[in-house]
């Protein structure tokens, strides 16, 4: 994937069924969080008869700097062509139901082309690349799953993933919003267990997990108090709730290179936190505890750490906090690229 395309790994769904106001305020939203892309379909049976609304649409995330890709099936590929796809303004078209692979391999000599990562097989892959089909315009993209215990698992994900990224080609899976969206109001995952997720949560997953290059999100809105951890995600920052001292909040924090399986070991939190006076409890340490070395510790005074499993009482090692519980499903994913953020 172009980086000028989609410049962050995240992304937000549009529709064009909603008023455009809406859409307006929305697009705002998440490109003040770090959102680079978004989604459309021409497919959706609740998007009907509001085709002529996609040009508006279009033409707002390009003023905001926003790469929109539809989706499309025979029928509105049909109705629009290639011609009228490129009236419209799209730059990049998600290929669902229908298209025959002469039609995808057209499209790829002109839009980028996102296939269906869930039904995309390898044969047909390359088929596709006989045929022409330019490697340097193709990606992939999941669906999402309205209807309940229909999502994909984790492990049919990761292999769908690997098998694709050994054609270098970039995949998308959708994780839901806070605002439900309409038929079903069940939220919009790619991952069935994602439905109960915060969209923090499975958005991590996802993405450290899962191996996706990008995420969207595939119901309406989020929350204020999502966008917010969302933005620092478009930082690859993973942000965590904390009962903390405040001198510690704000500060990004990294794990270091050769991890631990036992703590998050913050790499340069000595000199981060050299002379704030920070003094915490030689107690029985437990997943999600922030631990600070004190001065009995030697050169590793100040260093901080994150338990990742329950560990005995040092005397040298003082708990100064505790990661909340919403996110300590976190703790797992930070390893590089990613680093951390105490709120």
């Amino acid at each position: 994937m172009e980086d000028k395309v989609f410049f962050s790994h995240l992304g937000f769904s549009l529709y064009i069924s909603q008023p455009f106001q809406k859409n307006q305020d929305i697009v705002l939203e998440y490109k003040e969080a770090g959102f680079s892309f978004a989604f459309t379909s021409l497919n959706i049976t609740e998007e009907g008869g509001k085709q002529h609304q996609l040009q508006d649409m279009v033409r707002l995330c390009q003023k905001e700097g926003i790469a929109l890709f539809v989706d499309i099936n025979a029928e509105s590929f049909g109705c629009l062509g290639i011609d009228g796809l490129k009236e419209l303004g799209c730059r990049a078209v998600r290929v669902d139901d229908g298209l025959s692979e002469e039609d995808i391999v057209q499209l790829s000599q002109v839009f980028l082309v996102v296939c269906n990562a869930s039904t995309l097989t390898v044969d047909a892959l390359k088929r596709l690349q006989k045929k022409g089909l330019n490697p340097n315009k193709v990606m992939a993209c999941h669906n999402y799953y309205p209807k309940t215990y229909t999502g994909l698992s984790m492990e049919r994900l990761c292999r769908i993933n690997e098998e694709l990224h050994r054609y270098a080609i970039p995949v998308i899976a959708f994780v839901p919003g806070d605002e439900y969206r309409m038929p079903l109001f069940e939220g919009l995952p790619t991952v069935e267990e994602h439905r109960a997720f915060t969209p923090l949560q499975a958005s991590v997953d996802c993405l450290v997990r899962g191996g996706c290059d990008y995420v969207c999100v595939g119901d309406t809105r989020l929350s204020f108090e999502s966008l917010i951890e969302m933005s620092y995600l478009s930082k690859r920052i993973i942000p965590l709730k904390a009962n903390v001292p405040d001198a510690c909040k704000g500060l990004v924090f990294e794990n270091r290179i050769d991890k631990s399986d036992y703590v998050i070991r913050a790499a340069h939190s000595r000199s981060q936190l050299a002379g704030l006076g920070l003094k915490g409890h030689c107690v029985k340490r437990y997943r999600g505890d922030i631990v600070l070395a004190n001065a009995h510790f030697l050169r590793y005074e100040n260093e901080l750490e994150i338990c990742l499993v329950d560990l005995p009482k040092d005397s040298r090692q003082e708990v100064i906090g505790s990661v909340e519980a919403s996110s300590r499903l976190l703790l797992d994913a930070i390893e590089a690229p990613f680093s951390f953020v105490f709120l």
